[in-house]
C-alpha cells in the first residue's frame, strides 16, 4: 500500500503540515508546496501557477469564496488537474485565484486532496502520515 511520511516545517514561531506536490496541466509541471489544511473545503492555489501551467482561467467560470475573516471573499475559478504527490498522481478539482498570497504555498483540502488518503497529523512526533485511500 502506497504511504508517506512527511515532516512538519518550520514557518516562524510555528509547525506547519507543509508538503512537496506537483501540479500538472497537459505537458506542463510545476513543483510547489501545499499546506494540508483539514477545514479547508476545496483545493486552491494562487492563479499566477494557471499561467505557469498554460491554463486560460478567461475561459472558465468565476465562482466566490470566503474565509474566517467576516466580510473577507475572493473570486476563484476552477479546472481539474493532476496532483503528484511523489510517485502517486491522481486528478484533482484545483481552485485558482489572484486573491490569495502569491509568496505562500497553496492549499489542499477536503474536496480532491483529504478524500483521497487517510492523513494522520502527529504534531508532537513533527510528522504527517499520508496513506492512500482504497477507494
Amino acid at each position: 500500500m502506497w504511504q508517506r511520511i512527511f515532516e512538519y516545517k518550520k514557518i516562524g514561531n510555528f509547525l506547519r503540515p507543509i508538503i512537496p506536490v506537483t501540479l500538472k496541466h497537459n505537458k506542463k509541471e510545476l513543483n510547489y508546496v501545499a499546506l494540508l489544511d483539514s477545514g479547508a473545503d476545496f483545493n486552491i492555489f494562487h492563479s499566477e501557477l494557471a499561467e505557469v501551467l498554460e491554463i486560460d482561467l478567461t475561459k472558465l467560470p468565476k465562482t466566490s469564496f470566503s474565509g474566517i475573516n467576516k466580510g473577507a471573499h475572493g473570486i476563484m475559478q476552477m479546472t481539474v488537474i493532476e496532483i503528484g504527490i511523489e510517485d502517486y498522481i491522481f486528478n484533482a478539482p484545483v481552485y485558482f485565484s489572484p486573491e490569495i498570497s502569491s509568496d505562500g504555498y497553496g492549499i489542499v483540502g477536503q474536496q480532491g486532496f483529504f478524500d483521497n488518503f487517510k492523513v494522520l497529523f502527529n504534531l508532537e512526533a513533527r510528522k504527517i502520515e499520508l496513506k492512500k485511500s482504497k477507494r
